[in-house]
């Protein structure tokens, strides 16, 4: 038995001579990134706004050598005064030639680019990577893959060239001593002078199921990326270090480590589960070139330090006609900021950097506890209950940060569900909510506030085959009241109500035509609130209505509907006698035509678009066009 251990402990060194991006399938050299073959095309038009989404997923096998490739480019344009553009393209190319079972060789190529163009600190960057790598597999369910090769990448017009070199591996799922085994790592250096980025990564889960009644989980994480990036540089630094841009890292470190315990008791049905685990992370800023002729606040970097704990208790009752679960969480979160000294720095500026850095500290508290719960009546009638509650506490110790406070928030649920026939089924639904938060310090207190939500939704499912119809009517109410608003004339308690009526219906005509209806209505009413004395003035009403009847043909794998969208939303406000009176007008009619062909099982073409006549309360009309294109290809 001690052996076995022994080689457990061994796969895991031997795995973790190399690290993995976190998660696992982040791994660049594994096959598996390609086994869901897919091409798809989405193209939005709404409004001033054009969305495009491609994207393409293959891998293949033939004899000894494979062959993967993904790519995909996301485009967003927006035109309104001036156009804005923002452009997102990735591609990856993976090929690999089996020698044996235990060797592989292979190239990879990844390129990756971004552009915006709205003048931000980094509007453009691409990477370009290009390297050869070697896989061994020494046993089954291991493999070990060091490369190198080439990058390229370019960042606000600055392009570096240099060496990228690593190895990754993946343990999957090696089965030893009826332990299971997961670990993925990964180890990479870019070095493109004068930047430099790594990558350092291992993650692991060690599974035991003990006689099918104890099951525990061993999980652990650590990584750390480095990543260098270009802004402009002062005129001092300019003339100091004979530079154009300046360069900062950061540096991101996390560790992690979690177990989980399954137990079934023995009541039965009745399963207990624990989950206990602590996290570290630390940012760390580093600026290159520093002006120490001029320091000032802003030059001294900063660092962040985070420790999160947690225990997660729960119970899980399944058992004749019920099933129920109860969670509860305790967790913690300490969060402290520094400000990292410069030599020769004047200890008057470090300590006021320090001190606005230390206004940051929070210590986070936060217990839950929530439980779901589905009953069976009879076999027509089923019953479901929610609750949930969390009390949070906000502290900073720093003395002047005024922020500290505390929340509770309280939920629930009551759902009622019966099948009245085998055709149509009824459904009740009450939930509500109150979230109350209190700020400790007078200097906040003024925001103290209580909001406090209720709902109430009935409907019900119709299914004769040739006609299936949902129709739900709902009403709701929030009232947010503050405790202090007398002292604050810019505070005021409100109320926002609101009835909302939906239908969706579709009914078989004749063979291949159908009618679809998809529509709603909302009526909501905003207004000052007075709490003690449950008295509501309006000040504000809309009335907003949404209609889409259409007429669809179908042909084989053809489908063709035409119809109408109609859309208006009109918005009053009450005078002093307390009588609404319209101050805004929105009215959108527009024909509207759906279109969708199945090309084969595995290609779908679907277009969607509408002509929209537009009219507001200035009688002003307006046209605009809407278009959604999607293609889809399961290969």
């Amino acid at each position: 038995m001690l052996k076995n251990y022994w080689y457990i402990l061994f796969l895991l060194f031997l795995s973790s001579l190399v690290t993995a991006q976190v998660p696992g399938d982040s791994l660049s050299f594994i096959t598996s990134r390609f086994s869901s073959p897919q091409l798809s095309s989405n193209f939005e038009k709404q409004l001033n706004t054009y969305n495009l989404f491609q994207n393409f997923n293959y891998g293949t096998q033939f004899g000894k050598t494979f062959i993967g490739v993904n790519q995909s480019f996301r485009s967003t344009v927006i035109r309104s005064g001036t156009i804005s553009i923002r452009d997102e393209s990735f591609l990856s190319f993976l090929g690999q030639y089996d020698f044996s079972r235990f060797v592989s060789a292979g190239a990879h190529v990844n390129y990756n680019v971004y552009t915006d163009d709205k003048k931000l600190a980094i509007n453009s960057s691409s990477v370009f990577n290009s390297t050869v790598f070697t896989k061994f597999n020494p046993i089954a369910g291991l493999s070990i893959t060091p490369y190198g090769g080439l990058s390229q990448n370019e960042q606000i017009g600055i392009t570096d060239r240099g060496a990228i070199y690593g190895a990754e591996a993946l343990l999957n799922n090696v089965n030893v001593s009826e332990f299971n085994l997961y670990s993925a790592m990964k180890f990479q250096n870019e070095d493109i002078s004068p930047r430099k980025n790594t990558l350092r990564n291992f993650k692991f889960n060690i599974d035991k199921t003990f006689e099918n009644s104890f099951r525990n989980q061993l999980l652990g994480l650590y990584s750390e990326q480095r990543k260098d990036f270009y802004f402009n540089a002062d005129s001092l630094i300019m003339d100091d270090f004979d530079v154009e841009k300046n360069i900062q890292s950061r540096i991101e470190k996390r560790v992690s480590i979690a177990d989980r315990v399954n137990v079934t008791t023995s009541v039965p049905g009745l399963i207990f589960f624990v989950e206990g685990s602590a996290a570290w992370r630390t940012i760390d800023r580093d600026t290159r070139y520093v002006a120490m002729s001029n320091i000032t606040t802003s030059s001294f970097d900063t660092k962040i330090d985070e420790f999160k704990i947690s225990l997660k208790p729960s119970l899980r009752y399944v058992r004749n006609n019920f099933n129920g679960i109860l969670r509860i969480n305790f967790s913690e979160r300490d969060e402290k900021h520094n400000a990292k000294y410069i030599d020769g720095a004047s200890e008057i500026i470090y300590r006021l950097r320090q001190e606005q850095e230390k206004r940051k500290n929070n210590i986070g508290k936060q217990t839950t506890i929530s439980m779901l719960g589905n009953y069976y009546i009879t076999p027509i009638d089923q019953i479901s209950i929610s609750l949930f509650h969390r009390k949070l506490t906000y502290d900073t110790p720093s003395e002047l940060n005024n922020d500290d406070r505390d929340e509770l928030l309280s939920m629930f649920s009551l759902e009622y569900r019966r099948r009245l026939t085998p055709f149509f089924n009824l459904f009740a639904n009450l939930n509500g909510s109150i979230n109350k938060v209190v700020y400790i310090f007078k200097e906040r207190s003024a925001n103290n506030n209580t909001l406090r939500v209720a709902k109430l939704s009935s409907g019900g499912y119709l299914d004769l085959g040739y006609l299936t119809s949902r129709n739900e009517a709902e009403v709701s109410a929030n009232y947010t009241v503050y405790e202090f608003e007398d002292l604050n004339p810019n505070l005021k308690s409100f109320s926002f109500r609101q009835l909302v009526l939906r239908d969706s219906t579709s009914l078989k005509l004749f063979r291949s035509n159908y009618f679809r209806f998809l529509g709603y209505m909302k009526f909501s009413e905003q207004g000052d609130f007075n709490w003690n004395g449950f008295a509501n003035n309006p000040v504000r009403y809309l009335d907003e209505r949404y209609a889409e009847p259409t007429f669809e043909y179908r042909y084989k794998h053809l489908s063709f509907a035409f119809g109408l969208r109609y859309f208006s939303i009109t918005t009053f406000i009450y005078d002093e006698d307390n009588q609404k009176r319209m101050k805004s007008y929105y009215r959108s009619t527009a024909p509207l035509s759906i279109i969708s062909y199945r090309i084969s099982s595995s290609i779908q073409i679907n277009i969607r678009g509408w002509y929209e006549f537009i009219r507001t309360e200035s009688n002003i009309d307006q046209e605009l066009v809407n278009l959604f294109f999607r293609v889809i290809w399961n290969i």
